[in-house]
């Protein structure tokens, strides 16, 4: 059987179930909204794996079933066409249940296909979920590459660490894979494995894409899974690999904006100077984005991230209320914060601020104070999350240790999980939907981003979010 499998051409079905329409990388879980403010990205994770796939000779093919509102029975038609030797599904952690009805009818259809599932909440949970799915064949964890690499190559599974799988009705799970130092590794994504020009900046409508450069952060925040899933250690790949695959897009795919992935990017401030000057040096006139924390950036980073391109920064500021800032361990202040978000707008890069509201010690005055220090850092963009429990998060035991309720995380990011000790969960939900609203229907802040409009492409997309605020509204 093995040396059939070896002769044939396999294929390899990777599937972003029919549901909620989601950016599903498992430490950026979150919902796409209507107002294209967090427009839909690349599936990272499904074209690393593609990529690993066609160099072991298989054929690949992806399929986004929430993207174009499909079915289960949109899915269970392509599964009877496509005939797959292996299904790779991904899987977030708050559409877990609806993400894995689909795999009972899959099963009954294809009982010879291997069902492999990965997502953050298999490094917490694989066993308890494999016994209430027995349709899985194999739990994807930590770093999913090198297990999947062996997986496909067929090779005895008891000698693969870093999954847990189901044989003769038993579920056993590998001792955990070793956290790889090199992220050199990891291959170029397989662009060619989806549309490209689905996936857009907002602002222009120009075809974007995710480079990975670095994955881990020290900090270990209260509800981020950045740590959890991938180590305290900051892992940089080189800046050779980042170069040739920015190369690769430009001159194959023709797409010259990005976001470059990573846990906590401005961490090795000797690490982005490097990079930046080396997309200078190489004359690559892109446009990128990057994320940071306030505590990690200076004004020389910011001078080379803007000669290099950079045009938005993502940080997150959390909240107003330096006693919340203190409790989740953030260790920034609010004149930290203040100060560095001052050097980002002199330095004349647009900022991305993310802010949370719902976690435990939240009050209707505490929310308000996020408001009031959100509108005074006045940033071109900002989302206001509902906290969600994540499994393997700090919140997430800290919520089951003091009985904060049930964890219900059907609505991700718009709805919150729990309650606060003083607000209950209905309460926060509105306060979420008033900020968010409330934000962008400043008089204030629509003149300030009408003075940015440089086309009619920006007009346009400005003025159609817009009305569309007015509609919610």
């Amino acid at each position: 059987n093995n040396n059939m499998k070896e002769t044939l051409k396999q294929k390899i079905f990777f599937v972003y179930p029919p549901s909620l329409i989601m950016n599903r990388e498992d430490r950026c879980q979150q919902p796409t909204d209507e107002l294209n403010i967090i427009p839909p990205l690349p599936p990272v994770d499904m074209m690393s794996l593609s990529a690993i796939a066609k160099k072991r000779g298989y054929d690949t093919v992806f399929k986004d079933y929430s993207i174009k509102n499909e079915t289960v029975y949109d899915f269970l038609r392509d599964l009877r066409v496509y005939k797959p030797d292996f299904l790779v599904l991904n899987v977030a952690s708050t559409t877990l249940e609806k993400d894995l009805s689909i795999l009972a009818q899959a099963k009954d259809l294809l009982d010879d296909t291997v069902v492999i599932v990965k997502g953050a909440v298999f490094n917490f949970n694989s066993y308890q979920i494999m016994q209430q799915y027995p349709e899985i064949d194999i739990a994807l964890r930590g770093e999913i590459e090198p297990a999947f690499d062996e997986i496909i190559q067929y090779k005895d599974f008891r000698t693969i660490d870093g999954i847990t799988y189901q044989i003769d009705n038993k579920i056993i799970s590998t001792q955990n894979r070793e956290i790889p130092k090199d992220l050199d590794y990891l291959p170029n994504l397989d662009r060619d494995l989806i549309d490209n020009q689905i996936y857009v900046r907002p602002d222009t409508k120009k075809p974007q894409t995710i480079i990975r450069v670095s994955k881990g952060c020290p900090n270990h925040c209260f509800f981020c899974l950045a740590t959890p899933l991938n180590g305290k250690t900051v892992r940089y790949r080189s800046t050779k690999k980042i170069l040739e695959e920015i190369k690769e897009c430009i001159t194959k795919y023709n797409i010259k904006d990005f976001i470059f992935w990573s846990d906590l990017f401005t961490y090795d401030k000797g690490w982005v100077q490097r990079l930046c000057k080396e997309i200078i040096d190489n004359g690559y006139k892109i446009n990128f984005s990057v994320n940071t924390r306030i505590d990690t950036i200076d004004d020389e980073t910011l001078s080379s991230l803007k000669k290099a391109g950079c045009n938005l920064i993502s940080v997150g500021i959390e909240s107003g209320c330096q006693e919340i800032l203190d409790k989740i361990g953030k260790r920034t202040t609010l004149e930290q914060i203040r100060t560095t978000i001052s050097k980002i707008k002199k330095a004349k890069i647009q900022i991305y601020a993310y802010y949370v509201i719902g976690l435990p010690w939240e009050s209707k005055e505490t929310i308000e104070r996020t408001f009031k220090f959100a509108k005074e850092l006045n940033t071109e963009f900002a989302s206001f999350y509902t906290a969600t429990a994540l499994m393997g998060t700090k919140f997430y035991d800290f919520v089951i240790k003091n009985r904060l309720g049930e964890i219900n995380n059907e609505k991700p990011y718009t709805y919150p999980s729990v309650k606060s000790y003083s607000l209950t969960s209905d309460e926060i939900y509105k306060y979420n939907k008033k900020m968010n609203k409330d934000y962008y229907l400043r008089p204030s802040y629509i003149l300030k981003m009408a003075m940015q409009i440089n086309s009619l492409i920006k007009l346009k997309t400005y003025y159609d979010t817009f009305i569309k605020f007015l509609k919610k509204s």
